[in-house]
């Protein structure tokens, strides 16, 4: 960037451009006019014009996952950006570098009432550095800090408060760059006793979260390591996809919904390698799930490390190169178990029992993991799948197969509800060529339905199924509700979805058995423009996992 005279405006556009952004999201208000009207006059990024700033991060959450390309967002402050929080804290949570510009209150102005006055120390929770601009003359040293704050491993969301006098001011700042910072560790001597371990081991176990998504080439080194030991892989939310599912080795998605089987091949284990998890209490159902014998732990972030569970051995590094290394170090044949014959027969057991519960049956009204049985049948191999979160994507975890990240996109341990469709618009303006479907619950699209206009507006062809059980299955299915209400569920009688989708001028329709979702699916993925499958699920349905609480009679 040169130093020459431009608005602010000018300078953070062009500041995000330089770094490879080509994509802003946001809604248009008073104090973000002198950004607009930049984006409006110029050509080298796209605007996405959200329904509501709720969607805006969750578009470019969706974007970013689907591509790897980051995006920026744009809000008012004060109501816009509050209601971005949601959005910003999910990103956060899953690592996603998303560069917000939050048009602040301009300084001097602070204290006296304003419209949409905030302290700007508000968001410092929900984003990974809060950058907070107090004058023109530091407007390009904070975006260029703020961006590769964004990009610098663990990436993360970084909030770009920059006040709409600044944003509108034509200013002569000196151009800036930032080093950005270097940490070195030595890991030699824990690699090599991570691999003693696991060349020893009569039972090993991989174990895969986001952290080996995020890293480059972090799938396969995952898949080489998987070759190399011949073991079972499990994976956490936002690991799920970085090993095929189609592959005999995967062991399911952790959680309370993991299947018994699953629960008892990571119980019997002698050693687990976890790769790029912070141990959540959502993937490891509140802490209980087993890590076997010893365990070794790698992760960016060194307070992870015996917080949750007590490693053998800790490493403070990239998952992928980590698991680079350590595969370099073992021998060329491993003595361990077959983990396509361990992990086979888990997943076996899991179906008998859905099968056994009737939840596969394809007769109305259709369970959830028939309807998501169904659409994986339907649904071209290639295909970018968001998930919406609640009682649907505990399932989809488990009854849902995956076969690359960037192929499967859902929330991780933040988990509030409305991400689907944003993320659903966002993966399809990423990846124009690419089939993009939306899995979600009734309770889940209400809290976005406002986003089927973007996607009306914005000409995407996206098919969103909808499971409608006409109740927050979820919760009302929770042992802690139970317990204190009986059977109480927290039901309503559904709106027509296909009507008000037809109203966005979506193409609306309905399936009651396998065979009408499958045509349906199949006609929707071939039509031009978006279409909406409303299919009815049981009230009563079980969540995923009660449906995994059995006893497994599977012995290792």
């Amino acid at each position: 960037m040169t130093d020459r005279t431009r608005s602010g405006g000018e300078y953070v556009y062009e500041a995000l451009c330089e770094a490879g952004i080509g994509l802003l999201v946001g809604l248009p208000g008073t104090q973000t006019l002198p950004l607009d009207r930049v984006v409006a006059r110029r050509s080298e990024m796209r605007y996405v014009m959200a329904r509501h700033e709720t969607a805006i991060p969750h578009i470019a959450w969706g974007y970013y996952e689907s591509s790897g390309t980051p995006a920026a967002t744009l809000t008012v402050p004060g109501p816009g950006e509050t209601n971005a929080m949601h959005g910003l804290k999910n990103a956060y949570e899953d690592s996603v570098p998303i560069v917000h510009v939050g048009a602040d209150v301009d300084p001097a102005d602070r204290g006296k009432g304003p419209i949409h006055e905030i302290d700007p120390g508000t968001y410092d929770t929900v984003v990974k550095e809060n950058v907070v601009v107090e004058s023109g003359s530091d407007l390009p040293a904070a975006v260029a800090r703020g961006i590769e704050r964004a990009l610098a491993p663990p990436m993360g969301p970084v909030r770009l408060g920059v006040p709409s006098g600044i944003l509108a001011s034509e200013l002569s700042a000196p151009a800036a760059s930032v080093e950005p910072e270097r940490i070195t560790r030595e890991n030699a001597s824990a690699l090599e006793a991570a691999a003693d371990i696991l060349a020893d081991a009569d039972r090993p176990v991989l174990y895969a979260g986001g952290g080996c998504r995020r890293s480059e080439g972090g799938a396969d080194a995952l898949r080489d390591l998987a070759d190399r030991l011949g073991a079972p892989v499990a994976t956490t939310y936002k690991g799920k996809g970085l090993f095929p599912e189609d592959d005999p080795r995967a062991l399911g998605v952790t959680g309370s919904h993991l299947p018994p089987g699953s629960r008892a091949v990571l119980e019997a284990a002698d050693a687990v390698l976890a790769l790029g998890t912070d141990f959540d209490g959502v993937t490891t159902d509140g802490w209980a799930l087993p890590m076997g014998d010893s365990l070794i732990h790698v992760t960016l972030d060194p307070d992870a490390i015996g917080a949750s569970y007590e490693p053998e051995i800790g490493v403070v590094a990239d998952a992928g190169e980590a698991a680079r290394e350590i595969h370099d170090r073992l021998p060329e044949e491993a003595a361990g178990w077959d983990g396509s014959e361990v992990a086979r027969a888990a997943r076996e057991e899991y179906v008998r029992r859905l099968e056994h519960e009737g939840l596969l049956e394809d007769t109305p009204p259709l369970n959830t993991p028939a309807v998501l049985r169904t659409v994986r049948e339907s649904t071209p191999r290639e295909s970018i799948v968001t998930v919406d979160v609640g009682g649907f994507r505990l399932w989809a975890m488990q009854a849902f197969e995956s076969y690359e990240p960037e192929g499967f996109v859902a929330a991780g341990s933040w988990a509030g509800m409305g991400v689907g469709l944003p993320a659903a618009i966002g993966a399809k303006l990423a990846n124009p060529d690419r089939p993009v479907v939306c899995l979600s619950g009734d309770g889940g699209l209400m809290m976005c339905v406002h986003e089927l206009h973007t996607a009306a507006e914005e000409d995407l062809d996206i098919v969103l199924v909808v499971s409608n059980n006409e109740d927050y299955g979820v919760i009302s299915k929770s042992p802690e509700i139970m317990a204190e209400t009986g059977d109480h569920e927290f039901v309503w009688d559904s709106p027509s979805f296909p009507t008000i989708a037809e109203g966005f001028g979506w193409d609306g329709r309905s399936a009651d058995t396998a065979d009408e979702l499958a045509r349906e699916v199949g006609a929707a993925i071939d039509r031009d423009g978006p279409t909406l499958i409303d299919v009815e699920i049981p009230t009563e349905e079980p969540s995923a996992s009660e449906a995994a609480e059995f006893e497994s009679e599977l012995e290792f």
